[in-house]
């Protein structure tokens, strides 16, 4: 889990479901500043999608890099709501990540949880998005259910 600590110091890294913004503003029950969003990438990093689901894992690939999205000023309340909502797959860990500008940060990510096995296809959001996002809310309702529950909402 992410230290609830790391709350306006470090960012968030993102490279799956929660680059896409709608998902990113349902899952931390909040508007989106975009100004608090950036492109970056990491690099030694292949995405590809979980086998059996429709959610990505990143797997270590010399020489490749994985576009993704930095949240710069996630509160505690959304590294709480982050975290619960990649619990059952995932684990964070601080990484490097490389902004448009150049400029290098560490950033939290979470990467797959020995159980969750990487397939060969890789994962693409836009065929995420035309394929399985129409049913992701209705699925994410039942993962953030007992955090709203925690949370008293």
């Amino acid at each position: 889990m992410i230290p609830l600590s790391a709350a306006g110091r470090q960012p968030l890294f993102f490279f799956g479901t929660l680059t896409d913004l709608d998902v990113l503003a349902y899952v931390l029950a909040r508007p989106i500043d975009l100004d608090d969003l950036a492109p970056a990438t990491i690099a030694g990093f292949r995405r590809v999608q979980a086998r059996g689901a429709s959610y990505p894992v990143l797997i270590p690939a010399s020489g490749s890099r994985v576009e993704g999205l930095l949240l710069r000023h996630a509160t505690r309340r959304d590294i709480a709501r982050i975290n619960h909502y990649e619990s059952e797959e995932y684990r964070a860990e601080l990484h490097r990540v490389a902004t448009a500008d150049g400029a290098r940060h560490a950033a939290w990510l979470y990467l797959g949880l020995d159980h969750l096995e990487a397939s060969d296809e890789p994962w693409e959001l836009e065929a995420w998005q035309r394929i399985h996002k129409a049913g992701f809310f209705a699925a994410c309702d039942g993962w953030m259910a007992d955090f709203r529950e925690l949370e008293g909402t």
